[in-house]
């Protein structure tokens, strides 16, 4: 088993057309982590196929900033997924391509524009690495785009997963342990010593740490022989512990994100949870450096 600390890398998008489709194939990969199949000229493809198919979710993910004179566009003036700025005369538009798709209006890239700092309203992209009891808590922000690693598609037994289940390290268990390392490993023998100890019957002298070690270390058991004895990554996944690692992608206006910042990072309706914040507030702190909550 492997121990993964929590972490966030802020994913900025690269400009022009070929930028929307290399972030959507981005997002994309992480659900059934298939980031070795992207190559120099896979993002496009990528793209078409989730058209083709009318799976337009992680089309969200490509941000659109368009500029027109005033009117030109009106389907993004009244759409809810989009904001639009008039200024002098033109519309500054944010949207995102699963608009553009769903709406058949792909021919609207001709208005591509580069972001205009106080005219358009900024998007931005953020790739968390954590527990899934924190991504549940996250995902409660239904304005924003999102894009979860799949534990019905994700089989740990693959080698690409290192045969083994990954859990994120929550911050009671970091402040029990030193885990110095972003990742960290459990070996076989631990499981084996917790076993001996709980048929012996000196579980009971336990400390938390060695119970949540062993927990955890039981689910990855369960799960590998279940995979073994035949049973599906959907099927096996129930016994998956809340603080199996996962991958989240999320996508928001920059006032969504304040938003999530009240909530996650400032605790402004309630204390947020340990794990949400321990991510949230230090984002926080970036967009402010990078001048991102400036953006009106």
């Amino acid at each position: 088993m492997k121990i993964q600390k929590p972490q966030y890398e802020i994913w900025e998008q690269i400009a022009g057309e070929a930028g929307i489709y290399k972030q959507i194939e981005r997002a994309g990969r992480v659900c059934y982590k298939s980031e070795d199949h992207t190559t120099d000229d896979s993002a496009r493809p990528f793209v078409e196929r989730m058209i083709q198919s009318e799976h337009f979710a992680m089309l969200e993910h490509g941000t659109v900033y368009l500029v027109c004179n005033h009117g030109e566009l009106p389907l993004y003036l009244t759409n809810k997924f989009s904001r639009c700025h008039t200024v002098e005369g033109k519309d500054y538009i944010t949207t995102n391509m699963r608009v553009l798709a769903e709406n058949k209006s792909l021919s609207d890239l001709k208005y591509l524009s580069n972001y205009v700092a106080g005219r358009h309203e900024l998007r931005i992209t953020v790739h968390f690495t954590t527990q899934i009891s924190i991504t549940r808590e996250y995902n409660r922000h239904r304005a924003n785009s999102m894009a979860e690693q799949s534990t019905r598609y994700c089989n740990y037994t693959k080698n690409k997963f290192g045969n083994e289940i990954t859990i994120n390290l929550p911050e009671w268990v970091s402040n029990q342990a030193d885990f110095d390392d972003a990742t960290a490993e459990v070996s076989p023998e631990t499981f084996s010593s917790l076993c001996q100890e709980v048929a012996e019957g000196k579980s009971q002298q336990w400390s938390k740490l060695q119970y949540w070690l062993f927990a955890n270390l039981a689910a990855e058991y369960a799960y590998m022989n279940m995979i073994n004895a035949g049973c599906k990554p959907q099927e096996a996944r129930a016994i998956l512990p809340l603080d199996c690692n996962t991958e989240l992608v999320h996508t928001a206006f920059i006032s969504d994100w304040r938003h999530f910042f009240d909530l996650r990072a400032l605790g402004t309706t309630g204390a947020p949870h340990p794990d949400a914040k321990l991510l949230a507030y230090p984002l926080m702190l970036e967009f402010q450096e990078k001048g991102y909550l400036d953006e009106k």
